[in-house]
């Protein structure tokens, strides 16, 4: 990592998002662990439709990039909620993993929330129908997030796993 740089998205950055998304997760991969569109991520005209002002998506979530010397290489959707801060979506190009980056956009997220006076921060991954979780249990769980317990059926026929810090 030369530069790594954490900035607010903007709406001219949906063609990088779009593009990392696309290069680091196939249909292939994500199958029985995610929506059969492969979220909203994967097309620039369905990012375009749900962008609102700024970095802030219709739904209340912040888009942040990561650069390495400029060049976009990860992102992460992250919002306020009362006294919480939630983790929808960290994404990092498949060339860029192991490097810390997903930690560093964890504890940048961490930080906004504590400033806020937000008391615990809060994520979710899934597992499949086999009760095999995605690959980012592990991450989350390693950063101090815990299991909830909590599954939730998705119509999809996945579980979508709660998990949850303090930040006290």
């Amino acid at each position: 990592m030369n530069s790594l740089m954490i900035r607010p998205a903007t709406i001219k950055d949906i063609p990088s998002i779009v593009r990392i998304r696309l290069a680091a997760l196939t249909k292939e991969e994500i199958r029985g662990f995610s929506t059969p569109d492969f979220a909203f991520t994967s097309a620039t005209e369905k990012l375009q439709k749900v962008w609102g002002r700024g970095n802030r998506l219709k739904d209340g979530f912040d888009v942040f990039l990561v650069e390495d010397g400029g060049r976009p290489i990860g992102y992460m959707m992250f919002k306020v909620e009362g006294n919480s801060g939630f983790i929808d979506d960290i994404v990092i190009a498949k060339e860029e993993r192991r490097k810390g980056i997903g930690r560093a956009l964890v504890s940048y997220a961490e930080a906004i929330a504590k400033s806020a006076g937000c008391s615990f921060m809060k994520t979710d991954t899934t597992e499949n129908a086999e009760g095999i979780p995605w690959r980012s249990y592990g991450f989350w769980t390693r950063l101090g997030y815990e299991d909830t317990g909590e599954r939730v059926l998705t119509e999809h026929g996945f579980k979508v796993i709660s998990l949850v810090k303090s930040l006290k």
